[in-house]
């Protein structure tokens, strides 16, 4: 069965439940909660792409009011979770429906609901709410729309104007940034009941008869910016109908995106969640990318880093290529954002955005974490050296078109966007003693900052130039800077293996303390502690926060011996600290590939069930980042295909190395490659077949 399924209540498990039973459309995302929540339960419908600003608070995405409230009284008690103590209580994520429900008996009162985002109707939410009771019993049920939104850096809307007539409720918010949102509620109540209604909320009062079903059906519309006239209505016929062609939208999702795993079952659920995580975040029809933390929130501003080209464009492109080529087709229209920080920080070309949002300006600050003693904030340099996602863009460009096969990406923007990096990478760079360096920077390892010539922001400069040199050459155009670029990749100092085959990851790197990570952690003066900054504790040392050299050599996989790839596996895994989700799946790729087959494959599992734990970061140096790690779901599925399988792709055909490990017997999946799909079946004994459709 694809359902995740939690028995019981624990108040500690709020926020993590949240995360793990999110529901998304691509464009919207609903926090896994319970209908009596409130915004103190982080309650909340957020929507990608559409920010606003407070003051001179963060600019963050925008959250829109609750539809779905609803809490249920007698009176003498109030059936809900945080009041009551219930005799049995379940929630479940119907993964194949893409649904999320609970049911939670108390002595009197059985309460149980089920609902779901449209995945074939724009904005469109959807629930069943249904009551019964043990016993002949007087009830009182708040439901409605509940404006009290949860905002991490608001509030957010200027005024909120509320119209409710019998049924319906519509909500118009005004931003500080003048937007719209508009908001329409149809709420479908059973026979036989009165209610009245204030401020968006019914009061409704039931006369329930013993182990009679009640039935409460809601319908909810978004429309952003542009008022509508559209009228909405809710009842049983229109909530089954909107759920038939919903189910149908999302299973479909998951004809080409599955991973059939024989003789592990924990593998095989653990996989098909990261999978489920990452078929949420998918949707053509909006060109505003995916943020580090998906569909789950506010946190990290609703930015887009650089998670969503390295770690989630080749499950899109293997699977869903129209939703890959949004990815890119956002980074072509947030060009002129990149151009315009490139000037404002004294250089040339696209310099994008550490933390982007909708027009792709700067959305990162100088502080992002804060001292959890003094409360003071700390400086940061994430903004103004984070300099190696311009390169990781251009990489995923390539990737996209390895895959693909889509050149015309290129004539769209593509070319343009990579001759503007090239532009920027040269003007940042120093010419010193014969050669090109790129000083004072931030690689993936930001325990370490402005440090000089980091291997792998150095190697990946020097990839995005030459994939823009070869395409320039290809259409003959945006060509007038090739023999400077010509010259400047024969004379980039590139960080090479030592004599013991070692790549350091930055200039000086190897002179650090040579220390454990234990070591390191027995200096924090508090657990939320941030470790990188000059100031912090893992910045004298060795102890890295991910991968560095291990992402590139996993990333640029082809261009590296197996000698170099052990070698400096067996010596940066001992200093990883792993404090980004990013990590493991990196490592994972590179221990598959050197037959380090436990660790590899124990570095998989990490990453494909980080979100289903409830251990896990929620701060940074007293700063909220909790939420679901997309690209950790997204690294799941890339040490799969790349580590365990071995993909490569040679003269546009997949050509696989697998190396499954013990408990697994057997594994299936398609791959779209160059507009053909490949089913492929993988065998115990590391054979394979495979079926090719147009």
């Amino acid at each position: 069965m694809l359902k995740l399924v939690k028995q019981g209540f624990n108040k500690n498990d709020i926020v993590f439940y949240g995360n793990m039973f999110l529901l998304g459309n691509g464009h919207l995302g609903y926090r896994g909660t319970l209908e009596e929540y409130k915004k103190e339960q982080l309650v909340g419908l957020n929507i990608i792409g559409f920010y606003d600003q407070y003051k001179t608070k963060w600019r963050e995405s925008l959250n829109a009011p609750n539809p779905f409230y609803v809490c249920v009284k007698s009176k003498n008690k109030t059936f809900s979770v945080l009041e009551t103590e219930a005799l049995s209580h379940k929630v479940s994520l119907d993964l194949k429906n893409a649904i999320f429900s609970r049911k939670t008996e108390y002595e009197e009162v059985i309460l149980s609901s089920e609902r779901f985002i449209c995945q074939d109707k724009d904005n469109t939410l959807c629930m069943k709410y249904e009551i019964v009771c043990k016993k002949n019993l007087e009830l009182t049920i708040e439901m409605g729309l509940d404006t009290d939104i949860y905002e991490i850096n608001g509030p957010h809307y200027t005024s909120k104007k509320l119209v409710q007539t019998a049924k319906n409720v519509e909500f118009i918010g005004k931003t500080n940034e003048n937007k719209i949102l508009q908001m329409k509620c149809c709420y479908s109540f059973p026979k036989y009941c009165t209610y009245t209604n204030k401020d968006g909320i019914y009061t409704v009062c039931l006369q329930a008869e013993k182990y009679k079903v009640y039935t409460f059906y809601v319908v909810a519309r978004l429309y952003e910016n542009d008022l509508s006239d559209e009228g909405i209505s809710s009842s049983k016929q229109i909530y089954f109908s909107y759920k038939k062609s919903h189910c149908q939208a999302f299973s479909s999702l998951w004809e080409d995106a599955d991973v059939v795993i024989q003789g592990n079952k924990k593998a095989q659920f653990n996989l098909r969640y990261s999978i489920y995580h990452l078929l949420i975040l998918g949707n053509a029809k909006y060109k505003t990318s995916i943020p580090a933390r998906g569909v789950s929130g506010q946190t990290y501003k609703g930015a887009i880093f650089w998670d969503t080209e390295i770690f989630l464009l080749p499950f899109f492109s293997y699977t869903h290529p129209a939703v890959a080529r949004g990815f890119l087709e956002y980074r072509i229209k947030t060009l002129p954002g990149a151009i315009a920080k490139a000037k404002e920080f004294g250089y040339e070309g696209a310099f994008y955005a550490w933390e982007s949002q909708d027009s792709g300006l700067e959305a990162c600050s100088k502080y992002n974490v804060t001292d959890p003693i003094t409360k003071e904030p700390i400086r940061t340099y994430f903004n103004e050296k984070q300099i190696h996602l311009s390169a990781d863009i251009i990489y995923a460009l390539e990737e996209y078109i390895k895959i693909t096969g889509d050149l015309t990406i290129l004539e769209d923007g593509g070319l343009e966007m990579a001759y503007e990096v090239a532009k920027f990478f040269m003007s940042y760079a120093t010419f010193q003693n014969g050669a090109y360096h790129i000083l004072d920077v931030i690689g993936p390892d930001e325990y370490h900052e402005r440090i000089d010539d980091n291997a792998f922001t150095n190697h990946m400069a020097k990839y995005a130039i030459e994939i823009y040199m070869k395409y320039a050459k290809q259409f003959q155009k945006y060509d007038d800077i090739l023999s400077q670029c010509m010259d400047f990749v024969n004379h980039l100092y590139l960080p090479i293996p030592n004599e013991q085959n070692l790549i350091e990851q930055f200039d000086g790197y190897f002179k650090l303390e040579d220390t454990t990570i234990e070591a390191v952690k027995s200096r924090l003066k508090v657990p939320n502690e941030y470790w990188g900054t000059k100031n912090g504790v893992a910045y004298p040392t060795r102890i890295i926060k991910q991968a560095d050299v291990i992402t590139l050599l996993a990333l640029l996989r082809n261009q590296f011996s197996y000698e170099i790839k052990k070698k400096n596996y067996q010596f940066y895994y001992p200093y990883t600290e792993h404090g980004s989700s990013l990590s493991a799946s990196m490592y994972s790729i590179i221990g598959f590939q050197i037959h380090r087959q436990k660790e590899a494959y124990q570095m998989l599992m990490k990453s494909a069930s980080i979100d289903l734990s409830t251990d896990q970061k929620l701060f940074a140096g007293g700063i909220y980042i909790g939420g679901t790690h997309p690209a950790s779901s997204g690294g799941a599925y890339m040490s799969l295909i790349y580590g365990m399988l071995g993909l490569e792709i040679i003269d546009d055909k997949p050509v696989l190395h697998p190396c499954l490990v013990e408990n697994i017997s057997f594994i299936s999946l398609k791959l779209k490659i160059k507009r053909k799909q490949y089913y492929i079946k993988i065998y115990k004994d590391n054979s394979y077949d495979m079926e090719v459709f147009k």
